[in-house]
């Protein structure tokens, strides 16, 4: 079913776009419409998928039956976020937020996952892992200003040495965007001294010595 429904969206994206830039006056308002119908269901499709996989995490924590028949006395469901567990339980890591933005972050929607954590951040400030990813969103939009702010805020707070690792590991990328190679290397450092299994900043220290090397961000998501 979805196969076709895409499919036809494609055609219509594909004559839509080679008809567009010889548009002018109402041709170009009427394919300008065209293509906000298109976005408008992409973004209704991912909100019920998103949706959809959140229903199905939790159908996948669903208490099983022992030999004797009884249910354990307790599941706890668990986030995706590839650190440690949450500290809060089911708030604000199982919040429709926070699962909207680890959906459009996998689909490199960046823009609007950075709206959701957003949201989970402002409601949630001490939550520490939406602010991480709130963090990666700006970067990857390069917006180094936003993402240099909260990646100093979560090194601040953060006791955990993984989550300090991967945000230290993330403003060294934020100094090597800014040209600060010497800043970024010292990051990266310390990111491997804080979790030496975390082999991203290994490699991005390496990077550094290598024109046009590739930055690793090293988030994992479940």
């Amino acid at each position: 079913m979805f196969k076709y429904l895409f499919q036809s969206m494609n055609e219509k994206l594909d004559g839509i776009l080679a008809s567009l830039p010889a548009s002018h006056g109402t041709k170009q308002q009427a394919l300008l419409e065209q293509l906000q119908e298109l976005r408008d269901i992409s973004d209704g499709i991912i909100e019920e998928w998103l949706l959809f996989e959140e229903k199905m995490a939790k159908a996948g924590h669903r208490p099983q039956p022992d030999a004797a028949g009884s249910l354990p006395e307790t599941t706890a469901a668990k986030p995706s976020f590839d650190l440690d567990d949450d500290p809060f339980g089911e708030s604000p890591a199982q919040s429709m937020q926070y699962q909207r933005g680890e959906g459009y972050f996998k689909l490199y929607m960046f823009a609007e996952a950075a709206r959701e954590f957003g949201s989970v951040v402002r409601e949630h400030p001490e939550f520490l892992q939406a602010r991480l990813y709130l963090a990666l969103c700006f970067l990857q939009s390069e917006n180094v200003a936003e993402a240099y702010s909260h990646l100093q805020i979560l090194i601040s707070l953060a006791d955990d040495g993984r989550l300090k690792a991967v945000a230290y590991n993330a403003l060294g990328c934020v100094q090597a965007v800014k040209g600060n190679v010497e800043m970024a290397c010292e990051c990266f450092r310390t990111s491997h001294a804080l979790d030496p299994e975390f082999k991203d900043p290994v490699y991005n220290l390496k990077a550094c010595q290598i024109d046009g090397g590739v930055l690793q961000l090293g988030v994992a998501i479940g």
